[in-house]
């Protein structure tokens, strides 16, 4: 992975003094590795019906939602599976058992939006709620008695902030085993090497945070094939990491044929999610299009898909991060903190 060119840096000292939440978030970051590593090694939970049997409908809210509409396209790519992502607030009017016969839930401490899909649980013939809460937990008892099954990922707890780091990594990996199980497939003989490319992808995304510059905080972000669909993540990290809009995701060969003329005036950096199965000799064609005040940075992994969607988070984790570092900012204190309440609790019942 390259940093900005010498042309294009301004290194950017960190306060002496990191404001403590942001030095928080840093130890969350540099632990993502190591969630990932726990995750491979729990065990999937038992008496499932084969995933190749029935049809999935992936569901979640905020970050979990965003994961959800990763998997979707990973595991369109990446497996035979019927699958489709759905909102939370699609169970409130429809009848989604249309929409696939298996549902999976993803909600890493159950918020309030959650139950609405929990109180259609009946309605399928199977449930799965991948969580960080443990199957005792007084909430999931109902859930537990009508048949649903819970796998139980790391992290125990993620709060106080806006932005997840761990978790939706964690429920990534997650939804791969499964889906690898569920189609009968052995898991890619790479896996083991995940959390260690992870390890080395963010230390680069650190290592570029110290040039990125200041005025930009919402930088195209570029891929190519089905895989430009598997970012959602990426950008939701973003939106809430830096409380800004969230970046735009383009497929690189798209790129010239309308996003490119609402960029050629702009200044900054493209970032782009490159890969060993990637398209060859796009990139250099896209790179001899920009002008002088325009770099490509690449967030080149080592692994293939869908693998290497771990290295660029954990790249883009390190960026965020790495940026926040020298800005004074309590992460605790976002914009509009506690005025979502009438939409965050609404749960269907009130």
């Amino acid at each position: 992975m390259q940093t900005l060119p010498t042309t294009q840096r301004h290194e950017y000292a960190t306060p002496r003094t990191m404001h403590p939440t942001v030095a928080e978030l840093e130890a969350r970051v540099r632990r993502g590795p190591q969630v990932v590593r726990e995750t491979l090694e729990r065990p999937l939970p038992a008496g499932l019906m084969p995933w190749s049997e029935t049809s999935l409908v992936l569901t979640g809210i905020g970050a979990s939602g965003a994961v959800a509409r990763t998997a979707e396209a990973l595991l369109r790519h990446e497996t035979s599976l019927r699958v489709s992502s759905l909102p939370l607030s699609e169970f409130v009017s429809r009848d989604v058992d249309l929409q696939g016969k298996t549902l999976v839930l993803l909600s890493q401490e159950l918020s309030p939006n959650a139950t609405l899909a929990l109180q259609r649980v009946e309605r399928f013939q199977q449930a799965l709620l991948l969580t960080s809460l443990s199957e005792a937990d007084a909430r999931l008892v109902s859930f537990r008695q009508s048949g649903g099954r819970i796998f139980t990922l790391p992290p125990r707890e993620e709060r106080d902030f806006l932005v997840r780091m761990m978790g939706p990594l964690a429920t990534v990996m997650g939804l791969l085993r499964l889906a690898w199980a569920g189609e009968g497939q052995k898991a890619p003989g790479e896996l083991t090497r995940v959390p260690d490319a992870m390890a080395v992808a963010l230390e680069q995304g650190f290592e570029v945070a110290k040039a990125w510059p200041d005025g930009v905080l919402r930088t195209p972000l570029l891929a190519t094939g089905s895989y430009s669909g598997c970012l959602e993540v990426l950008r939701w990290t973003w939106m809430e990491a830096w409380w800004t809009e969230a970046p735009p995701v383009w497929d690189a060969l798209e790129v010239a044929h309308g996003p490119w003329q609402t960029q050629t005036k702009l200044a900054g950096p493209w970032l782009a999610f490159t890969r060993p199965d990637d398209m060859a000799g796009l990139w250099p064609r896209f790179e001899s299009m920009l002008p002088k005040s325009q770099v490509l940075v690449r967030a080149e992994a080592a692994l293939p898909a869908p693998l290497c969607f771990f290295e660029h988070a954990a790249f883009v984790q390190g960026l965020l991060c790495g940026v926040l570092k020298r800005r004074d900012v309590d992460l605790k204190k976002w914009p509009g903190h506690g005025t979502d309440a009438p939409l965050y609790r609404f749960d269907g019942q009130r």
